[in-house]
């Protein structure tokens, strides 16, 4: 009696779960066919509105402004292929697919999903804003190289091109900077580098002028000391100098032949 209970009620157990899964499962189908329904129609949505979105940048010629800013210069010296117009159809796309994987996630009763998701669009105003502290970057990076050329070529130094380039890499290494302390990118690491970076340009203009500049400085030092020295010996001229009165200034003496003259005829 035992054994045929302890049989009987393992059966009953087994059939339990196994209808309890059953019915939670054919339960779920809507909600799944449902969140494959939104996947698949925001992906096709997120498609249609990025690729319009790529060819209206063209169209009101983003990529000839990036161009001239140098943000698709910098792209290409990265390795990609992708242009201003396509990263911002990319990153539109994205986000499209994102809200509507979130309310896919929200359908299958996933709210760990969606609370990964809601962080990951808010992290997307800080990308826009790296992206254009990057433009800003290279715009002023191609200013100051062009200008920096130009007064090289002016003043006749050699290797003006190396000079602008340098400048170039320079103003975007303190935008790359910018961008990834926006980004929150490994805050200290990024801070120790920037302290690096102004370090090195610091002790390197300061080796650069008194390698370069030693003759200069010199020339420099001597023309100052060779002035003082001028204006001390004038200063003690002046105070060794006799000072004449005033009245012996201005008195006239009479000439010694009259003086003889009228001593003779007294």
């Amino acid at each position: 009696m035992n054994v045929n209970n302890t049989v009987n009620d393992w059966t009953a157990g087994l059939i339990t779960g196994l209808t309890a899964g059953m019915a939670r499962f054919f339960g779920a189908i809507p909600n799944i066919l449902g969140a494959l329904i939104l996947l698949i129609v925001g992906w096709i949505i997120a498609g249609l509105v990025g690729g319009l979105v790529s060819e209206l940048c063209r169209g009101i010629h983003v990529d000839t402004v990036a161009d001239r800013v140098g943000v698709n210069g910098f792209l290409q010296q990265s390795g990609t292929k992708l242009r201003t117009s396509n990263i911002i159809g990319e990153i539109l796309k994205w986000v499209i697919r994102l809200v509507f994987i979130e309310m896919a996630a929200e359908q299958l009763g996933m709210p760990q999903i969606s609370l990964i998701i809601n962080q990951i669009l808010g992290f997307i105003p800080n990308i826009i804003v790296a992206m254009v502290i990057l433009g800003v970057g290279g715009f002023l990076g191609q200013l100051l190289g062009g200008i920096v050329r130009g007064a090289a070529s002016e003043a006749k130094i050699g290797n003006a091109n190396l000079l602008s380039r340098l400048t170039f890499g320079a103003v975007m290494a303190f935008a790359i900077i910018a961008a990834l302390n926006e980004l929150n990118v490994a805050p200290v690491v990024v801070n120790t580098l920037y302290i690096g970076l102004v370090a090195a340009l610091a002790l390197a203009l300061g080796l650069a002028f008194g390698l370069g500049g030693r003759d200069t400085a010199a020339r420099l030092t001597e023309r100052w000391a060779a002035q003082l020295e001028t204006t001390a010996k004038k200063v003690q001229t002046s105070q060794l100098s006799p000072a004449v009165p005033d009245s012996a200034r201005t008195v006239d003496m009479p000439p010694p032949g009259s003086i003889r003259t009228t001593r003779s005829t007294s």
